[in-house]
């Protein structure tokens, strides 16, 4: 569930975060910078989130307190406090910080939050090309950026880019403003019906980029007219700083002292003259005044002004002369200033407080990840464990464009075959993974009931998997085992080696069967050996590393390639697979952008894979979106067995049914769910009822008396419908659910997370419910188990909605794809 709070630690996992800062902690009886107030803000939000929080700044030249458990001294000392904690995350306060850090592979956050390049041009113009530089360059370090307002973060986008970052999808920015600590108790009624004098103050430090002379001016004038206004000057330069102006006297307190001030004061001044600086800043003066309880004056152009508008709580004006009506009406009505007082804590409850300001950095927090970077002119640096960029998109090495000699040789190589190619070639070749038989999972099912339908449709479909003996032709949809000559099995390295390769290129072990065909030869010795016998003049990989050996056949005697995409497996492979590094998570990631751009069309199963895949930099007239299919004659034709006798449920007890592979990570998470969340609760509700799970590879250990684990089944259709319900518990996973469709064709009513049935275009409380809090799903259960009308009219809509989704209707969508 979407978390609607920054301090809900339920949903949010606890981490160790590492926070660099430009100053020590925040010391309210010394002069603060906005900077330390920021990082004290923040800190204190992350700490009750949840996070334990570990603040360390480098060492001050003098300093009167010790801070020798929290500074560092040298680079060195920092790269040895990193390496012995076990932080998870780390967030640098300040950009020039990211020289001292060391490289790493946790994932990195920079706070950005002035719009840096436009304030070095007031402060050192002739330096701006060479700090420019410094500063793109000191970005690779950085994974994630936090920036004040929607403008910063424009701003900030050309530099990502020429830092390298991947920006066509999203980039990785979060607008988290600088906001309150908390509003400090003001009393709001002072001034109504008194005459006591109006204050107007302008604190801060005296920036190159804001001259307020004009509006203080004004405001010195003015009081010198008219006694019941008071104008307030505390401003000038940090301690140890050049003065922006000869001769300043600065007059900066403490920040006790100057929190103390401005509740003394009623008006907040945040005025300059127009300049582009302005045009994208969010100050820390205004926000103090706001948690100060004071309205505010504001420039027109600031951004701020939108919200100090939206709320009432202050005036916004565009020059001096507009000051003088302000004040006014505040004189003429005493309660004015009240009510902008009640509207400024309005303000500062819904937007301008930390709690809420930084929902989206905890949000980044909850699944921090690397940022995906592009090299751009130092290519060596690809293969860096210590700074993974994403490497270029892998067509260069995919060897797009054939040397002289691989076109010499594959011109003989075809003439070769040549003599037994035949002229018409009408047919289909699929490629695939091996374990297609017993067909008891979502990937095996799509893929022979394709090629049965594709069968149907005039044309003979040629099937080559992991095996090198067996392949099948599928003709009027009924299969048939075939074999490779003799001499086929042994041209190739054997299957070990190929293996050993794949594991060294970085490809996870749980998943390589996806990859096989990147380093097993046997695969494009296959699919060339049928092409240039069989009539076959299209090529369909299902899954993206099997377009390399449609490739080498396509190359030789030409056709379309049609890959199928089941899930956008560089995604999926990397939520489930924790021990997966940046490296080899990029690895997958170029391989299967490299195979889509390869092939001549893609299916994609959904909509939001479609959506990913354009993110990729894909071309989007090349992806289309067919769905997954359904056997609707079979079930709509099936004879339900007994399912409580055949698996030994109890009689009495409801079933609720489930199915799929539970060497599957996300199928054995969701039976765990229904152990630990969903059965616990319906016992306490009294509902009684078993669940029926069905599919291969049950787990070793009994995971509750309740799950009844019936293998694989033959034929789903006399199953399923004798279920009561079907659940689905899903947390993770990719692609769309062929398990729903079942159930919709299944006429069983089906209760799913949105994640259980993503993919699929239904509405909740129509083809059926989608919920995601466990005890709300335990309350559906017992509603549509004790609501038959209900259940019955949820299960009607679902068979309607997969009356048009049958294999043959599905797979003719394929067949333009294919010519």
């Amino acid at each position: 569930r979407k978390a609607s709070c920054a301090l809900d630690v339920v949903l949010r996992p606890s981490m160790k975060i590492l926070y660099l800062s430009l100053d020590p902690p925040l010391n309210l009886g010394a002069i603060a910078t906005g900077n330390q107030v920021r990082v004290q803000g923040i800190l204190e939000t992350l700490q009750k989130a949840g996070h334990e929080v570990v603040q360390s700044f480098p060492a001050p030249e003098q300093n009167s307190v010790n801070f020798d458990s929290e500074c560092y001294r040298t680079k060195d000392e920092l790269e040895s406090f990193v390496a012995g904690n076990n932080f998870e995350t780390i967030l640098v306060g300040y950009w020039s910080l990211l020289s001292h850090l060391p490289n790493t592979r946790l994932p990195v956050v920079l706070d950005f939050i002035a719009p840096r390049i436009l304030e070095l041009m007031f402060q050192e113009p002739e330096s701006i090309v060479g700090k420019t530089a410094e500063l793109i360059d000191s970005f690779h370090k950085v994974d994630h950026f936090l920036v004040g307002n929607q403008r910063q973060s424009d701003l900030l986008l050309p530099l990502l880019i020429q830092a390298g970052f991947d920006c066509r999808g999203q980039i990785p920015v979060s607008i988290v403003p600088i906001s309150t600590r908390g509003l400090l108790h003001r009393e709001v009624n002072k001034h109504e019906n008194t005459n006591e004098q109006i204050r107007l103050i302008n604190a801060g430090v005296k920036w190159p980029w804001r001259n307020s002379s004009a509006y203080n001016e004004f405001l010195v004038k003015l009081s010198d007219q008219n006694d019941r206004v008071e104008f307030v000057e505390f401003s000038g330069s940090y301690p140890g700083e050049e003065s922006v102006e000869e001769e300043d006297i600065s007059t900066l307190l403490n920040y006790a002292a100057m929190q103390e001030k401005l509740q003394e004061c009623d008006v907040g001044l945040e005025l300059g003259e127009r300049n582009t600086e302005r045009e994208f800043s969010h100050s820390f003066r205004a926000i103090e005044y706001l948690q100060c309880g004071l309205p505010i004056i504001i420039n027109a152009w600031i951004p701020l002004s939108r919200q100090i508008e939206k709320h009432n709580a202050g005036w916004v004006i565009e020059e001096p002369g507009q000051l003088k009506g302000i004040i006014e009406s505040i004189i003429a009505d005493p309660k004015l200033l009240a009510e902008k007082n009640r509207s400024v804590e309005n303000l500062v409850k819904a937007e301008l407080n930390y709690g809420n300001s930084c929902i989206p950095l905890l949000d980044y927090l909850a699944d921090p990840i690397k940022a995906e970077k592009i090299v751009l002119q130092q290519p060596e640096v690809e293969n860096s464990a210590e700074s993974p960029h994403l490497q270029e998109f892998i067509e260069k090495k995919v060897e797009v464009k054939e040397s002289p000699l691989k076109v010499f040789l594959g011109a003989v190589f075809k003439t070769l075959l040549c003599p037994s190619r035949p002229d018409a070639t009408p047919d289909v070749l699929m490629v695939t993974r091996s374990d297609l038989f017993p067909t008891d999972h979502g990937a095996a099912v799509k893929i022979v009931r394709t090629a049965e339908s594709l069968s149907k449709q005039g044309r003979d479909v040629w099937l080559t998997t992991d095996s090198r003996r067996d392949y099948y032709q599928f003709v009027d949809g009924k299969m048939h085992k075939c074999c490779f000559p003799f001499y086929i099995r042994f041209l190739c390295l054997p299957r070990l080696v190929a293996f050993a390769r794949l594991l060294l290129k970085g490809y996870p072990v749980s998943n390589h069967f996806l990859y096989l065909p990147v380093t097993d030869i046997s695969y494009v010795v296959r699919t060339i050996w049928l092409a240039s016998r069989k009539p076959i003049g299209a090529y369909q990989a299902e899954f993206p590393a099997y377009v390399r050996p449609c490739r080498f056949a396509r190359s030789l005697f030409g056709g379309k390639i049609l890959l199928v995409q089941h899930n956008i497996e560089y995604e999926r492979i990397k939520n489930q697979v924790p021990e997966l590094t940046q490296k080899n998570y990029y690895t997958l990631k170029n391989i299967e952008v490299a195979m889509c751009r390869l092939a001549d069309n893609i299916v994609a199963v959904s909509e939001n894979d479609r959506q990913k895949m354009i993110a990729d930099d894909i071309a989007a007239e090349k992806i289309h979106t067919i769905p997954h299919g359904v056997d609707l004659q079979s079930f709509r034709n099936s004879s339900p067995i007994d399912i409580r006798m055949k698996y030994g449920i109890p009689t009495q007890d409801k079933v609720l049914v489930y199915h799929g592979t539970y060497s599957y990570p996300p199928n054995l998470e969701a039976m765990e769910v229904m152990a630990k969340e969903i059965l616990p609760r319906l016992e306490q509700r009294g509902i009684k009822v078993s669940v029926l799970a069905i599919g291969s590879k049950a787990p070793d250990f009994p995971l509750h008396e309740k799950i009844h684990f019936a293998g694989s089944v033959d034929d789903l259709s006399t199953v399923l419908p004798a279920a009561d319900l079907a659940v689905v518990p899903l947390q993770d996973g990719g692609g769309t659910r062929m398990k729903i469709l079942d159930y919709f064709a299944a006429g069983v009513p089906v209760i799913s997370t949105s994640k259980g049935i993503e993919g699929i275009p239904v509405a909740h409380e129509h083809e059926a419910l989608i919920i995601d809090d466990f005890e709300e799903i335990s309350a559906a259960i017992e509603e549509l188990l004790e609501n038959s009308d209900k259940a019955a009219a949820i299960s009607e809509a679902a068979s309607n909605f997969v009356d048009s989704l049958g294999w043959d209707a599905v797979v003719r969508r394929y067949l333009p794809l294919l010519q």
